[in-house]
């Protein structure tokens, strides 16, 4: 007669080895629902779970050799408990002639997506496929049983598994286009209140093996069973995810203890992947038939951790610098799924005491990423059971900046005294910043530098040389926290103004001594073209004051026109008149003197006004280290 396909489809009965609670998983058989026979499929209903269960694990045998032995769709109360009250048969349609069951519920509550075998006929091969359902809830009883629009009666469509909001269906089917006409997974959307032509979940998850039993959690992710290659054994659990671009990708394999060597089927994570639901014909001590129905929890061994960051060379605490942990290997998949607060990254600051308290999961690798300031960043990677063998756990951080403060000292070469007041530039030669100093009035200033740069310091001061050092090399005496550094300038070049004398009473260049005096003030002023010169007109005592005012004016612009005369610009001399009131010797009115000291009052004097020619001082030679002949020897005028 018929060939009646099964809902587990290819489901083996093997019976696996002995499992141990490991990882923080707890496995509790569901012994109040799992008969001797075939239990699968928990899905969370309400308060408690509906269930695909049978009466003979004899799935291709048609007809059964017990009426009833197909599997229908129950549910159970859980109880405050945990435990769970009788199962009772689900009323209204969703129970048929031949195999209902693994089932999917909106998040309403109200509508079904079932699965059983095609009323209508069989396929090519005189066998009667699967296909989804949907009922909707009415009361108590689950009515208005309708096929979803893309089944077929010439493949398989089975094992719905719906999204958090109801609009995304993910099911099994080998309908063409599948990988090696073996069961793929397809998923639809729900538009409209339409769902949309069925896609392939892609090679990222599909392979020529059966992927069948699809679960979605409240984030989407996808638990499913295959007998792919890679596996513990029979089928296996396995997850995939959607990346970014909206294609389906593999995770991994779930991992023991939820895969043993036998199948493994029906995985349901809730609450954030700390509980749920698995089928499974493992060989479990409370076992009572070929699959049963278990309730998972997961424990994460979650361990307190201290860190403390600390000066590498001093030890010294230190408050205020960043960890950031990022786990990079983990423990077990429901970990890398879920992770959780101490699973994830995070990051902190360490407080006043240079500390974190941290938490961290037992069989997670993390990367350490430490930074604060002054200091070289740290990464490492190291292991939960590393960072928690003793407390605390210390990160030293090595010096990235040093800081110190320099002394300049500018000081005359080759006496070595101090130049006061000296204008200094230190040039940072690593970031191109210049800072402007003066010295203080001991030749001194002070500023900070960092210890790793290159520095240019330039010493000035009027009239000496200015002079530049490189300051490198120097991180010994940088970590001790003060540089010192001397500025030597070259004494400067002094160059003399003789002053320019005059006849008795006249005002005219004589030739014997006031015409070469000019002349070498010519080329000393084109020798410096920033020279200017101040002419300050002087005469003897002898006459009045006002003769003798206009007398010394005479003289200083007499000595400018000559300058003039000679190519000098008249900006660059100024003149300036002052009688018979600048003696450089006793010789005043009423005192006799001889005719040789008038001679030295009678003269213009010759002053720098202003320079920028560096390491020249131009002084005026004093009039009395002089000996001046006299061109008269009579006393009666100036």
């Amino acid at each position: 007669m018929k060939n009646i396909k099964p809902l587990f489809l290819l489901f083996a009965f093997a019976m696996s080895l002995q499992l141990t609670a490991q990882q923080g998983v707890e496995l509790k058989n569901i012994k109040e629902i799992n008969t001797t026979q075939l239990d699968f499929s928990p899905i969370p209903f309400g308060n408690g779970v509906i269930f695909t269960t049978s009466k003979s694990n004899r799935f291709l045998q048609c007809p059964p050799q017990n009426a009833g032995d197909y599997t229908d769709l129950k549910f159970a109360e859980k109880k405050a408990d945990g435990t769970f009250g009788k199962p009772v048969s689900l009323s209204g349609g969703v129970n048929g002639k031949y195999n209902d069951g693994s089932a999917a519920v909106n998040p309403a509550g109200n509508k079904m997506i079932f699965t059983r075998n095609n009323m209508e006929g069989k396929n090519a091969a005189d066998v009667i496929d699967l296909k989804l359902y949907s009922a909707d809830l009415e009361g108590d009883k689950w009515s208005n049983v309708t096929e979803l629009p893309f089944n077929s009666d010439d493949w398989s469509t089975c094992h719905p598994a719906l999204s958090k909001d109801g609009n995304l269906l993910v099911f099994s089917s080998n309908r063409p286009g599948s990988t090696e006409n073996t069961m793929d997974l397809y998923w639809s959307k729900l538009e409209s209140g339409v769902w949309s032509i069925p896609t392939n979940l892609g090679t990222g998850v599909n392979t020529g093996a059966n992927e069948i039993f699809p679960f979605l959690d409240e984030n989407n992710t996808l638990f499913f069973s295959s007998d792919r290659a890679g596996g513990t054994g029979g089928l296996d659990i396995w997850v995939a995810a959607m990346n970014g671009s909206g294609q389906w990708e593999m995770v991994g394999n779930l991992g023991a203890p939820f895969n043993q060597s036998g199948d493994d089927v029906n995985f349901v994570s809730l609450n954030g992947g700390t509980e749920g639901y698995i089928a499974s014909d493992r060989g479990h001590k409370d076992a009572k038939g070929a699959d049963d129905i278990y309730h998972w929890k997961y424990t994460p061994d979650i361990i307190d951790a201290i860190i403390v960051v600390v000066d590498k060379e001093t030890n010294e605490l230190l408050p205020e610098a960043s960890v950031e942990l990022t786990p990079t290997e983990y423990g077990n998949m429901l970990d890398k799924i879920y992770g959780g607060p101490v699973a994830q990254k995070s990051s902190l600051l360490t407080d006043r005491q240079g500390q974190i308290t941290v938490q961290v999961r037992k069989g997670t690798k993390y990367a350490i990423l430490t930074n604060k300031g002054d200091y070289k960043t740290d990464k490492r990677e190291v292991a939960a059971t590393e960072i928690t063998a003793k407390s605390p756990y210390v990160i030293p951080l090595e010096k990235d900046k040093y800081f110190s403060k320099l002394i300049v000292e500018v000081v005359e070469d080759p006496s070595g005294k101090r130049i006061p007041l000296a204008d200094i530039k230190i040039l940072d030669k690593t970031t191109g910043k210049v800072v402007s100093l003066t010295g203080d009035g001991n030749g001194e200033t002070t500023t900070q530098i960092d210890c790793d740069h290159v520095y240019e310091i330039t010493a000035s001061k009027n009239p000496y040389y200015s002079n530049t050092v490189t300051l490198k090399d120097f991180k010994l005496d940088c970590k001790d926290g003060e540089v010192r550094i001397k500025v030597p300038l070259k004494s400067p070049n002094i160059v003399m103004l003789e002053p320019v004398f005059f006849d008795f009473d006249k005002y005219y260049i004589r030739k014997r001594d006031a015409q070469p005096t000019l002349d070498n003030l010519v080329v000393l002023m084109n020798q410096y073209p920033s020279l200017q010169v101040r002419l300050g007109g002087n005469t003897d005592s002898r006459g009045t004051n006002k003769y003798n005012d206009r007398l010394s004016a005479n003289r200083a612009n007499s000595a400018k026109a000559y300058l003039i005369k000679k190519g000098i610009a008249k900006e660059r001399i100024y003149t300036e008149q002052f009688g018979e009131l600048k003696p450089i010797n006793n010789c005043t009115d009423d005192v006799f003197c001889p005719e040789t000291d008038h001679q030295l009052n009678r003269r213009t004097d010759v002053k720098a006004e202003r320079h920028q020619e560096p390491g020249i001082d131009f002084k005026t030679r004093p009039v009395s280290e002089m000996k001046v002949q006299s061109d008269r020897k009579d006393k009666k005028r100036n």
